[in-house]
């Protein structure tokens, strides 16, 4: 087994894959590349996976994260998640976690284009000021429980006569901008250079004010891909206020909107891996515990309103960001402490108290909207911890958490998931026999849901053929499931690598090939493009024309969703 080469030879670096290039991976539905989001009642009930977020605004940056090369190390090929434009590190757990969680709202995704999920939720957030208010699903929404420091805070706050009460600047978050210098069109920087002015000036550039400057403005430069000019609208947008460049550690007034700007820019800030100035404006926000977090801060504008101001989205974010720097050990840290308090919360709802646990339910179906919703949070931040779990190889502890929320499925549909899920981690961590044995329990779960297999399960009938050498079946499994969706581009890749494998390279070349002239918003993802350029360059020494090619095939059909256009192309 040891000496079975790995793809990361091959394609791209030869690191341990995050966890995110695994489980987003096995967990897009089959068809059209299904998402959802589960956030539960109320929480932005979207559908991941549309064209670039929200609706179209989710597409660009929430399966991104499945597109990505999953490397089985030493054990599997390079296998890309299944969808367009990957993110790295850590995933969102609802591109595959969503499938199997309580009860999660399916969408279908009409585009190639995806977006993390979290991002379509910061979208979704922002026009929240649009949607019927439910005031027991805000309360839902909003809950959390403060430390002890911050309710004597909260408790001074609410006492102290109007306009008499001064915090000390050690409760208080005081963020601000870092970066001064508005972000250029990174695509058309590369075009110019490459392709010259001429070619690079046919396509066109949609910049921060060429909107308008509120969150209608946002969203449409996130719907359309313009990820850099939509950083550029969250600066102007938080400068107006009060929280610009130069205003860190200065004290400042929070509101649900404000921290919706910075949930949207840090997602993006995120997806294009500016990860740098990311962690130094995250920074000021710590731990998101501070009493100017919570509405009870501001009694005289939100009057008895109380919760936190901070969208989950946001909190479930800043926890998981160590990962994608490479620090998982520090993510797993901060996403146990969010459990614990997740925990305390499901306790006293169980109890028949309101989460904080300071007042009691007056309607049961109330009580059981707030189980669901925060169980189904319970459940979100878990596949977190498995996938920190995975990135540090800490198998075990994956597998372990992976069967505890398998005793728990409610449906045949989240059995065969995990099922699923168990037999691709264990080909992970290179534990064939076991792999085999989850597989055949999914199979079995499979059965009462469809007569015949589907892309699911050939997918990990490959996988299992691969891990056993056996690249001629792996690649029967992997046309099989083509068949069933031929434009599915993890399953492309994946032909393309048993092809690989079996020295036919030109037959390697011509499926990516086809599958990015068949489908190009949904082919000119970064995973599949660092492919084939490496199958170009194994082909031969002559392939800067070609590669250029899928440049102009990108300034065609894609606008500035791509990180790193020169290390995806391999330009130097």
């Amino acid at each position: 087994m040891d000496n079975k080469p790995s793809l990361s030879q091959y394609f791209s670096s030869s690191e341990v894959p995050p966890a995110s290039q695994f489980f987003d991976e096995i967990g897009t539905s089959p068809s059209e590349m299904i998402q959802s989001v589960y956030l539960g009642e109320n929480e932005v009930n979207t559908t991941t996976g549309t064209n670039l977020f929200s609706q179209n605004v989710s597409a660009t940056l929430t399966q991104q994260k499945n597109s990505q090369e999953t490397t089985f190390t030493n054990v599997l090929p390079t296998v890309s998640g299944s969808s367009a434009i990957p993110a790295t590190s850590l995933p969102d757990p609802s591109t595959f976690f969503d499938t199997i969680g309580p009860e999660p709202q399916i969408g279908s995704n009409k585009s190639g284009m995806a977006t993390p999920a979290i991002l379509t939720e910061a979208m979704d957030g922002l026009s929240i000021k649009n949607q019927p208010v439910d005031k027991e699903a805000e309360r839902r929404r909003d809950a959390w429980i403060p430390t002890e420091e911050a309710k004597k805070t909260l408790l001074k706050a609410q006492s102290s006569p109007k306009g008499s009460f001064f915090p000390e600047r050690e409760v208080l978050t005081m963020p601000g901008l870092v970066l001064e210098e508005e972000l250029a069109d990174a695509l058309q920087e590369v075009a110019v250079k490459y392709l010259g002015v001429s070619s690079a000036g046919s396509r066109g550039v949609v910049r921060a004010e060429h909107v308008s400057r509120d969150e209608a403005g946002l969203r449409e430069l996130l719907r359309t891909g313009y990820l850099r000019a939509a950083v550029n609208l969250t600066a102007t947008l938080l400068t107006a206020a009060g929280q610009g460049v130069g205003r860190m550690h200065r004290p400042t007034k929070h509101t649900p909107r404000s921290l919706q700007l910075w949930l949207t820019r840090f997602a993006v800030m995120l997806r294009i891996k500016l990860h740098d100035p990311l962690l130094k404006e995250v920074e000021p926000f710590g731990d998101l515990s501070k009493p100017d977090m919570f509405y009870q801060f501001y009694p005289d504008s939100y009057e008895n309103r109380t919760g936190s101001l901070v969208p989950f989205s946001l909190r479930l974010l800043i926890a998981e960001l160590p990962g994608h720097v490479g620090k998982p050990e520090e993510a797993t840290d901060r996403l146990y402490t969010m459990l614990d308090v997740i925990q305390k919360i499901l306790s006293n709802l169980q109890q028949g108290k309101t989460e904080d646990g300071t007042a009691t339910f007056t309607s049961e179906q109330d009580r059981a909207e707030s189980i669901r919703l925060w169980s189904g949070r319970q459940t979100r931040v878990l596949h977190s911890i498995v996938n920190c779990a995975i990135a540090l190889k800490d198998y075990r502890m994956a597998s372990n958490i992976l069967v505890s929320l398998r005793k728990g499925a409610t449906t045949p549909a989240q059995n065969r998931a995990l099922s699923s899920a168990l037999c691709r981690l264990w080909l992970l961590a290179g534990h064939v026999k076991a792999a085999a044995a989850y597989l055949d329990e999914a199979k079995e779960a499979r059965q009462h849901l469809c007569p015949t297999a589907d892309v699911r399960e050939y997918v990990d009938l490959g996988l299992l053929d691969v891990a056993h050498g056996k690249y001629h079946e792996g690649y029967g499994n992997f046309a099989r499931a083509a068949d069933q969706e031929p434009t599915n581009i993890m399953v492309a890749n994946n032909l393309a690598v048993c092809l690989l494998y079996m020295g036919r390279l030109k037959e390697a070349i011509a499926v990516l090939q086809k599958a990015i002239n068949s489908d190009p918003e949904r082919g000119l993802n970064e995973s599949l493009l660092v492919n084939l350029c490496t199958l170009y360059e194994l082909e031969s020494s002559k392939t800067n024309e070609k590669k250029l090619n899928l440049l102009r095939m990108l300034c065609k059909h894609k606008s500035d969703t791509i990180p790193n256009v020169l290390e995806c192309l391999k330009l130097s």
